[in-house]
C-alpha cells in the first residue's frame, strides 16, 4: 500500500515536470520507497521491544519486581536483591480482607497458601520463617509488599496457623532468604514475559509409559470433589529462651527520652546509651504486642529508626 501511494505521487509529479529524466524519477521513487519501508519496520521493532520491556504495564502476566525506594509513614525502605538477607523482628498475618486481591506484580494474595508480604525483598522470592516463640519454621513465598512499619513480614492466615500464632496475632520471627529457590522464582517470573512464551512446539518422542487408573480418586463415603494438597514441610527448630527488647535511635538528650517515654507509660523499663552525638534507648523486656505498639508510637513522635533485639 505504501509503495503504491509513493509511486502515484511521483507519477503525478512526473506529468507536471516534463523536463525530468524518466530514469532519475524511477530511481528516486524506488529509493524513497525503500527508505520509508525501512523506517516503518524499525518503528515496529522499537514498539515491540518497548512492549516487552514494560510488561507490568502491558500484560497481566506475573512479573519479577524489585521496585524503587519508598516511604511508609515517613520511614524509608529500599527494595533490593539481597541473597544474604536474615533478620529478626515481628510478624503479623493477613486474613480474608486480602484474599484474591492482586499483588504488585500481578499475582494474588491467598489466605490458604504459604505466602508472605515483605517491604524490601524481591517479588517473587522464597524465605524461611521461624517462629522464635515455639521453634516452628516453614518456607514461604514472598508475593507482595506490606505497609506496616512495626513488622518485618506479614504472612497468610495459613502460615500463621501452622506457625502457631493465629490466636496471638503476632510472633517474634526470624526471616532468612532461600537464595537458590529465590533465583529460580526470578527465572520463572522473567520467562513468563518472554516474547515466545505462549508458543508451543511438538513434543519430543518418548518411551511409552503406562499409568493405570490415573483418573480414579478414592473418595470417602459421602464426600465428592476431594482436594489432595501437597504435603507441607513444617519443621521444629531448637530454640532457647529469650527476652524481647526494642531499640529506638536518635534522641537528642536524656530529657527528650524521659519526656517521650513518660507520655507513653512511666513504668517502662529502659536504658540509654550514647551513639555519636545522640542517644539510643533500649526498652524491655517486652511482649510482642507491646513492642508492636511502641514502634508505632515512636514513629508518630518522629523517631523512625527502631530495631527489635532479643537477648
Amino acid at each position: 500500500m505504501i509503495k503504491y501511494l509513493i509511486n502515484l505521487i511521483f507519477i503525478l509529479f512526473l506529468f507536471s515536470c516534463n523536463e525530468l529524466d524518466l530514469n532519475n524519477v524511477s530511481n528516486v521513487v524506488e529509493n524513497s520507497t525503500n527508505k520509508i519501508e525501512e523506517i516503518i519496520d524499525n518503528a515496529k521493532e522499537d514498539k515491540k521491544e518497548n512492549n516487552l520491556s514494560n510488561n507490568k504495564q502491558t500484560k497481566d502476566n506475573i512479573f519479577y519486581y524489585v521496585g524503587e525506594p519508598y516511604f511508609i509513614e515517613g520511614v524509608s525502605y529500599t527494595p533490593e536483591e539481597n541473597y544474604n538477607y536474615s533478620e529478626i523482628g515481628l510478624s503479623s498475618f493477613y486474613g480474608k480482607e486480602l484474599h484474591n486481591i492482586k499483588t504488585v506484580n500481578n499475582d494474588y494474595n491467598k489466605v490458604t497458601e504459604l505466602l508472605g508480604r515483605h517491604k524490601t525483598l524481591p517479588i517473587p522470592s522464597m524465605v524461611k520463617v521461624t517462629n522464635l516463640d515455639n521453634g516452628l519454621s516453614i518456607n514461604v513465598k514472598i508475593i507482595d509488599r506490606h505497609d506496616d512499619n512495626a513488622v518485618i513480614i506479614q504472612v497468610s492466615r495459613k502460615v500463621a496457623q501452622l506457625l502457631g500464632f493465629y490466636k496471638s496475632k503476632l510472633a517474634t520471627v526470624k526471616v532468612e532468604i532461600l537464595s537458590d529457590a529465590s533465583k529460580q522464582w526470578k527465572s520463572v517470573a522473567n520467562s513468563l514475559n518472554e516474547e515466545n512464551f505462549d508458543e508451543t512446539i511438538s513434543s519430543a518422542p518418548t518411551d511409552i509409559v503406562s499409568i493405570e487408573e490415573i483418573d480414579e480418586i478414592t473418595e470417602t463415603k459421602g464426600e465428592t470433589n476431594t482436594i489432595i494438597e501437597e504435603p507441607i514441610e513444617l519443621k521444629s527448630e531448637k530454640i532457647t529462651d529469650f527476652k524481647l527488647y526494642l531499640r529506638v535511635i536518635g534522641f537528642e538528650n536524656y530529657e527528650s527520652i524521659r519526656s517521650v517515654l513518660d507520655n507513653y507509660d512511666n513504668n517502662l523499663k529502659y536504658t540509654s546509651e550514647k551513639n555519636n552525638s545522640k542517644y539510643d534507648v533500649i526498652i524491655g523486656p517486652l511482649e510482642n504486642t507491646e513492642a508492636n505498639n511502641l514502634v508505632s508510637y515512636f514513629i508518630s513522635k518522629g523517631y523512625k529508626e527502631t530495631e527489635i533485639l532479643i537477648q
